[in-house]
């Protein structure tokens, strides 16, 4: 009997070690494949998998926007596989992979590789004559509505010129405004109707020289009221924005009223472009206004340039008034040189951030609530360099718009700084060619991108074109497609 129960025991072992396990592929390896892409395009992904058994392995990606791609041929274990993928949807996207092997064992997914698809182009607007663009906002419908002046185009000599473009870039439409003389757009920005309202200059209308022109259209460009403000000397209109009771404010400066030479000039209308109050800014020497914004309070930060007040030459002037224009606090900043601000936000921490130029370079001012100095920047090389537009970003921290002399491909070229929430810089991008390129405004795009307004002789058509640029989240533009 004891004979009879060590048989079956022996066979029973010689048959378990005779079964050979199947073990799953690992996890396969990251996946290689474009980091920036462009919806509607094909762009490729690889990855590879070992298999612990020595056998074939099949790989799948999953691209992250609900589609998941059929398994791939049998390869051997180890050996790369890549697909191809179109996403039409914007936004950033995570791809992994998976292999099986042909028992169908299945690996865990491997870790996924972040694609942003977006947009990024360059567009160049224009005629035989001076074209240049000023000022972009983003529109309700995920375009994008330009100002600026056009020689090409209008009724006289320079014309304000509205452009609406789409979210690719091309023009939807465009409009002139203007008469003989010289008229000129520098800031525009959405309505709460859907419209556009239009600050800058007018030589065809008005009091004499130059006046303070805004301009009020529907969401086709067309015009629904226009004004002027000024007298007999030059006054000009450089920032506006619509107000949170419905009406607009617009800084500038002007010569015909004030202290002297030019002043500050802050105006105050209500939603039919009509006055409710105006104040003057200045001493004896020129002062003037280049950026306003409301701040949460419901009163105005101002910024521009003094040469009345500060150390010397022209300062950096930063302004803060109640709801009614009364000056709250003003604040100088610079030295015994040219230094200018223009532009100025309000920060989600209750202060202001500034950039400009001081000394030939770009300058980025931290303040707090009260415009104390939190911190500065400063951005350049041996060459003349300087910024033109600030705005926080999604990140705590801010993207600046400007010009470089120093670096880039020509005797001038557009400059895009992004800097983390202390100042300290994250990268910079040049854009432009071989002749002058120059970057003025500067938004935030819906997609994490950036698009910029300015104007370009190294592109386009004629001298100077309206120039427009929209970048990815890092400032860069993809050219070609499908890499």
């Amino acid at each position: 009997m004891r004979g009879a129960l060590v048989v079956p025991l022996v066979v029973g072992l010689v048959l378990v070690s005779g079964c050979k396990k199947n073990h799953a592929p690992d996890a396969p390896a990251f996946p290689t494949g474009p980091s920036l892409a462009r919806p509607d395009s094909s762009y490729s992904c690889s990855s590879s998998a070992e298999d612990p058994d020595g056998d074939s392995v099949a790989i799948r990606f999953d691209w992250g926007d609900g589609d998941t791609s059929v398994w791939s041929a049998f390869v051997a274990s180890g050996d790369t596989v890549a697909m191809s993928h179109v996403w039409s949807l914007l936004g950033t996207f995570y791809v992994s992979a998976q292999a099986k092997d042909k028992d169908g064992a299945a690996s865990i997914w491997s870790s996924g590789r972040a694609v942003l698809v977006t947009r990024t182009w360059v567009k160049t607007f224009g005629g035989i004559g001076d074209d240049w663009g000023r000022s972009v906002q983003l529109t309700h419908d995920g375009g994008y509505i330009v100002t600026g002046s056009t020689w090409s185009y209008g009724a006289g000599h320079d014309d304000v010129w509205l452009l609406m473009v789409g979210a690719d870039g091309d023009m939807t439409w465009s409009k002139t405004f203007g008469g003989l003389y010289y008229d000129g757009g520098i800031s525009v920005q959405p309505t709460q109707d859907g419209g556009y309202v239009v600050t800058g200059y007018t030589d065809s209308y008005g009091a004499g020289g130059d006046d303070v022109w805004l301009v009020k259209t529907d969401a086709e460009g067309d015009t629904v009221w226009t004004r002027t403000f000024g007298g007999a000397g030059g006054d000009v209109g450089v920032s506006v924005q619509p107000t949170r009771e419905g009406g607009y404010i617009t800084t500038g400066h002007t010569d015909s009223y004030g202290a002297g030479g030019d002043d500050v000039w802050l105006i105050k209308t209500d939603a039919n472009g009509d006055t409710v109050w105006t104040r003057t800014f200045g001493g004896i020497g020129r002062d003037c206004g280049n950026s306003v914004q409301q701040t949460a309070d419901g009163g105005y930060i101002v910024t521009g340039y003094t040469d009345s007040y500060g150390v010397g030459g022209s300062d950096v002037w930063l302004i803060k008034t109640d709801a009614s224009g009364d000056t709250e606090w003003t604040r100088t900043f610079g030295g015994t040189e040219m230094d200018v601000g223009n532009s100025v936000q309000q920060t989600g921490d209750g202060g202001c951030i500034v950039t400009g130029v001081v000394d030939d370079d770009a300058w980025l001012i931290k303040t707090d609530a009260n415009g104390g100095t939190l911190w500065s920047k400063t951005f350049g090389g041996i060459g003349y360099d300087g910024a033109n537009s600030v705005r926080e970003t999604r990140d705590g921290g801010y993207i600046i718009a400007g010009y470089t002399m120093s670096y880039g491909a020509g005797s001038g070229d557009g400059w895009l700084i992004k800097t983390d929430a202390r100042g300290d810089t994250v990268w910079t991008r040049t854009f432009g060619g071989t002749d002058e390129d120059y970057m003025y405004t500067v938004e935030p795009a819906r997609d994490g991108g950036y698009v910029i307004a300015g104007l370009t002789i190294s592109h386009g058509t004629g001298d100077y074109d309206v120039w427009l640029v929209k970048t990815d989240a890092e400032g860069r533009v993809y050219h070609g497609g499908g890499k």
